[in-house]
């Protein structure tokens, strides 16, 4: 037996419940076991019981043994006054509150049945990186939907924070937030880092000044991005960058990046971060606030349209970087990135601001264009879809990275709604 397995059994009250003593005789109904409280304190809050009659509202403590509340220093603790029923699995010694109070104990043991504890520990100890592939074809349907619903919205919060950090970082800047946001998903893995420190260099006001302006649009990103200081290229669209970004570099004291940190090696052409660059900086070139467009617009397809029909510089029909000319291929933003764009920044930035300002009108729009784009398959994703998990959007298959890194990774069955079906299910 262990704590987290009695916790779970005390939850869901796996356990005969009539009659009820606690270890003193005393008899005990549970009418609520409490609020699973998974952070410092006791482990159960708000608990409502009958203890001989008397109604009793409060705090419950769950051990193995009835020594721990002692080897853990709750008799000590004041926080622990609060405590109104110790549950354990064995043991007879008493516990006393600190202001000297005998607590009573309820003794599950014999009133658990074994097949409960088997199944809680087959699910805990199996070795497969999914524990419950194993039975996860007989948890009901709506069981595994509810799962997934919980799961995309606990990921979404979580990525919330992080764009809380950010906004912190920028003193409120959602402007700049959204910047980052973008820029980073057009690094992707190798060069998300560099495509952050960009957007977070960048000059806004400049950006907004030079709208509809296009070449100066991309002197601004190419030269803020390091990218122009070692071009010896001779055609006529590198030169006119270089001479643009000198003037404004000097006129307004621009910073600038190292051009050695961007990398390009074991990469396809298409991914380069020259050529993702150029995408980028015609994606500003005639929107300068996405995030008031973002959050103003009701339809992903307005946004669609607009991307697919970006104007790329002719310059990069024909080339992936600066120096050497490539065979001729489309500029065009792909629809398998476009939907990545919607992923990791237009549906995060939508979320996050109806987070941010209570509307919950954007946060359902946010859910909704994650429904929009088809469901991600890779790695992680992959396994799940095979056991029948029902993913059919990139609202599925992002609760399903939650569900994988919060829960199957850690091994966190008992606060899964699947691994509890399994563990409940007669």
């Amino acid at each position: 037996m262990s704590e987290d397995i009695l916790q779970f059994i005390w939850r869901f009250r796996l356990f005969r419940q009539i009659p009820l003593f606690t270890r003193a005789g005393l008899p005990i109904r549970i009418l609520h076991p409490g609020d699973w409280n998974q952070d410092a304190g006791p482990d159960f809050q708000r608990a409502l019981l009958f203890i001989e009659d008397i109604y009793i509202c409060g705090n419950v403590e769950v051990h193995v043994s009835a020594k721990d509340w002692v080897i853990h220093g709750h008799h000590e603790n004041p926080a622990y006054n609060s405590v109104v029923l110790h549950v354990i699995w064995e043991g007879e010694e008493p516990c006393y509150l600190a202001d000297g109070s005998l607590l009573p104990s309820l003794n599950l043991r014999e009133l658990i049945e074994p097949d409960i504890v088997c199944k809680a520990n087959t699910l805990l100890q199996n070795i497969n990186p999914i524990p419950c592939a194993y039975d996860i074809k007989n948890v009901p349907m709506h069981i595994k939907v509810q799962v997934l619903q919980r799961t995309v919205v606990e990921r979404l919060e979580a990525r919330y924070e992080q764009v809380k950090i950010l906004l912190h970082e920028t003193q409120g800047d959602w402007e700049r937030v959204t910047l980052i946001l973008i820029a980073s998903a057009f690094g992707m893995k190798v060069n998300k880092e560099q495509f952050t420190a960009l957007s977070r260099v960048l000059n806004l006001k400049l950006l907004k000044k030079f709208a509809h302006k296009p070449q100066l649009i991309h002197a601004l990103f190419f030269g803020q991005a390091g990218l122009l200081q070692k071009v010896s290229g001779k055609e006529s669209y590198v030169q006119e960058l270089k001479k643009e970004y000198a003037y404004i570099e000097k006129l307004h004291g621009l910073d600038s990046l190292s051009p050695y940190q961007w990398k390009f090696m074991r990469m396809r052409p298409a991914n380069f971060p020259t050529f993702k660059l150029a995408q980028l900086a015609s994606l500003y070139t005639h929107q300068s606030s996405w995030f008031s467009w973002i959050t103003t617009t009701e339809s992903l397809e307005e946004i669609r349209y607009f991307v697919d029909n970006l104007e790329i510089p002719e310059f990069w029909s024909n080339h992936y970087h600066f120096e050497k000319e490539s065979v001729g291929h489309s500029t065009a933003i792909s629809k398998d990135f476009f939907h990545l764009l919607v992923i990791n920044s237009f549906s995060l930035i939508l979320f996050s601001y109806g987070k941010y300002m209570g509307d919950g009108n954007l946060v359902n729009r946010a859910l909704a264009w994650l429904e929009q784009v088809p469901v991600e398959i890779n790695k992680l994703v992959r396994p799940y879809k095979s056991l029948g998990l029902p993913l059919e959007s990139a609202l599925d298959s992002q609760a399903v990275l939650q569900l994988w890194s919060a829960y199957c990774e850690k091994k966190r069955c008992l606060h899964c709604g699947i691994g509890a079906s399994i563990i409940n299910r007669i």
